[in-house]
């Protein structure tokens, strides 16, 4: 990277526009191989300074890695893309799809109507809890569900705790709600890959953190502890230096300021949010993908993250319709792109995709964390910070001007 932009990152940092960051860049040819780190891992006073190993709270960059473990049955012939999982996940199994409502309004907080039900009549596949088409939402994101919980009195997740959100629930608990529509019928962003981590416990038998570091982890040289759902448990003899604290940027406010978030460290594994990880050791996952080095799944196994999966013309249409304002997104989602999305992440299919190669796969975290791997281009990368809320403007700008810089070296 420049010394320019570097300069502007430290001082955005030391002026408090934002807390801490941690890059890396890395591309086939070793041209690339970049690592770039500054600022205090917390606001409070005295925290150390922030390191790829420091654990930062990763929320839906937790997606990538489960999917890598789902593949990891699907490559075993233990699951299959297409079977019903509905018979090893019985809470999901008897969600109805919600329809509508009867009476009250959408916006009414004392009065949002009564809900109204339809029996789901399709199956549930592991492909479309990969791709988000299973009809299963997230309560933080969906109108419709929120209006739903406060019809039945279901409390929502507490805004500023670490990922999970859950409070200590289960993913049994805390997603126990109606689908959005009939499974493979659309597509909304919510907590399939929470339902879908929950297969390799039930399928396997282990304990879905023991399970990751054994098949994704370790082959590609992550210590144990160095991601983990439950970091509690290694505080002794991970390789951490220091737990990276979430900052909040306030409405019309330039500075950011420390927020009490909650740790849940004996939480059960959710694994569409749940993992902490130093920003180096995912880097490792990265490249071992951007290389196909078969260290963590084979090729043919592999190319599922690359490859289009949504099941049908509506549900690439419905995320094509949410890609076109995606604000609530941490990092960069150019328009004039046609996406569809893979077994990992959001795919750039088609369209005006600039400097970007075909199957440019990416994805974030809440926290304003952003990785991508542009396999037809041979680099990769991963930009964190931990900022509050989502799809925070000015992390925004120095994520795409991180991109163009990358790009710009090939």
């Amino acid at each position: 990277m420049t010394p320019e932009f570097e300069a502007r990152l430290k001082k955005a940092i030391d002026d408090g526009i934002l807390p801490h960051a941690v890059l890396l860049a890395s591309d086939k040819s070793g041209k690339i191989d970049y690592t770039f780190s500054y600022g205090p891992s917390s606001l409070e006073p005295g925290a150390p300074p922030v390191t790829p190993t420091t654990l930062f709270t990763l929320a839906s960059m937790t997606k990538l890695l489960t999917s890598l473990c789902l593949l990891h049955l699907v490559h075993q012939g233990v699951l299959d893309l297409d079977e019903d999982v509905t018979s090893y996940l019985p809470t999901l199994a008897r969600q109805p799809v919600l329809v509508g409502f009867e009476g009250g309004g959408e916006d009414d907080p004392d009065d949002p109507g009564r809900p109204i039900y339809a029996p789901r009549t399709q199956p549930i596949t592991l492909r479309q809890l990969l791709t988000h088409s299973s009809g299963a939402g997230y309560l933080v994101t969906s109108p419709r569900l929120a209006r739903w919980a406060r019809a039945v009195g279901r409390p929502m997740p507490v805004p500023l705790r670490r990922s999970p959100l859950s409070g200590g629930q289960s993913v049994d608990s805390r997603f126990d709600t109606p689908l959005l529509f009939e499974p493979g019928a659309g597509w909304a962003y919510g907590c399939g890959l929470d339902w879908a981590g929950r297969l390799i416990e039930v399928l396997t038998g282990a304990y879905f953190d023991d399970f990751l570091h054994e098949k994704v982890l370790a082959p590609v040289g992550v210590p144990r502890g160095g991601v983990t759902f439950h970091p509690g448990k290694f505080s002794g003899s991970a390789p951490v230096d220091a737990f990276a604290g979430v900052a909040a940027r306030r409405a019309g406010e330039a500075r950011v300021a420390p927020c009490e978030t909650e740790v849940d460290p004996d939480n059960e594994a959710f694994g569409g949010e749940g993992l902490y990880g130093g920003l180096g050791e995912y880097m490792k996952v990265l490249r071992s993908l951007l290389a196909d080095d078969g260290r963590i799944l084979p090729p043919d196994a592999t190319r599922l993250l690359f490859a289009p999966l949504l099941p049908g013309d509506q549900a690439r249409r419905m995320l094509n319709d949410e890609m076109r304002n995606p604000d609530w997104i941490p990092g960069c989602v150019p328009q004039g792109v046609e996406y569809d999305w893979s077994a990992a992440g959001l795919l750039s299919v088609g369209g005006d995709l600039g400097h970007r190669g075909k199957g440019f796969l990416q994805w974030c975290g809440a926290w304003n964390m952003v990785w991508f791997i542009d396999r037809e281009k041979g680099v990769c990368a991963v930009f964190g910070t931990q900022i509050s809320p989502p799809g925070d403007g000015p992390t925004r700008e120095f994520m795409q001007e991180f991109e163009d810089l990358i790009y710009a070296q090939l």
